[in-house]
């Protein structure tokens, strides 16, 4: 029930978002007050594009929905290599990690080989597991939503920005997800050499940010994007953002938004 008021309260709020919202880079926006159930601000919220590795949320949720052992050992290997936009990876094949580890890699530094690797540990194999990421958005009514892979390498994973809220307000439920997005640095034993994986989101480490969940994507056809849960003075806001062209303008709206929700509308070159 929970799941439907908050996807009720999303779709029925936003005509409740402010006209005098700031100039932004990025082409798709929402900004969500989770405590008030009520949009502050979107921009093009509705338009369908790639959404990149903010995927891996879905993926996320999926594994940990099916309860598998997190201690279990997962084998990287042949088919785990990205084939489609040939990406580099820090996990070479043959890597063997716990569950555990491979879903800390796969939401802390987007490891694509670590996402697949979890999808075809799944029962039914990473069909079933693509399966079940489709069922799950239907079923948070993320009707502009789907999923090809669990990588989000695939420039046919879509949603929307407004979806995307969605997304993270029920991933924001589960802890270790919370947690993993968050990490800004983790340490990884990988064969006999340890290895040092950054997250890919810098907003963890802007150290005026509380952030309670992030995850960022990128391949050429989704643009830079990124979804954050930020605690702020007003409660917890989502801010969902696609389709960016750099980094910087990325980096520079979620500024704005801030500085705009907190009260000072002067936008971020």
């Amino acid at each position: 029930m929970k799941k439907v008021i908050c996807a009720l309260l999303l779709a029925a709020t936003s005509l409740c978002a402010r006209a005098d919202t700031p100039p932004l880079y990025s082409p798709s926006v929402i900004v969500y007050d989770v405590t008030r159930g009520e949009v502050l601000l979107e921009k093009n919220a509705d338009d369908l594009r790639p959404i990149a590795s903010l995927t891996k949320l879905m993926t996320a949720m999926v594994v940990l929905d099916k309860a598998q052992e997190m201690g279990d050992t997962l084998t990287i290997d042949e088919a785990d290599i990205d084939r489609l936009k040939h990406s580099g990876s820090r996990i070479p094949v043959g890597t063997s990690l716990k569950r555990e580890a491979m879903l800390r890699l796969a939401l802390m530094s987007s490891e694509n080989r670590a996402a697949s690797a979890l999808s075809r540990s799944f029962p039914g194999g990473q069909p079933a597991f693509i399966e079940q990421m489709n069922l799950k958005a239907r079923g948070l009514s993320m009707s502009g939503t789907h999923f090809e892979d669990p990588t989000g390498l695939s420039p046919d994973n879509v949603s929307t920005a407004r979806d995307v809220v969605k997304l993270a307000i029920e991933a924001s439920h589960y802890p270790m997800i919370s947690l993993f997005t968050t990490l800004t640095a983790y340490e990884q034993t990988i064969g006999n050499r340890t290895r040092f994986y950054h997250n890919t989101d810098p907003v963890v480490r802007w150290t005026d940010w509380d952030v309670q969940l992030a995850k960022t994507g990128y391949t050429r056809e989704a643009g830079r994007c990124i979804v954050v849960d930020v605690a702020m003075p007003r409660g917890p806001v989502i801010i969902a953002l696609l389709g960016a062209r750099s980094a910087r303008a990325r980096s520079a709206d979620l500024a704005t938004i801030r500085n705009w929700v907190n009260g000072d509308e002067t936008p971020v070159a």
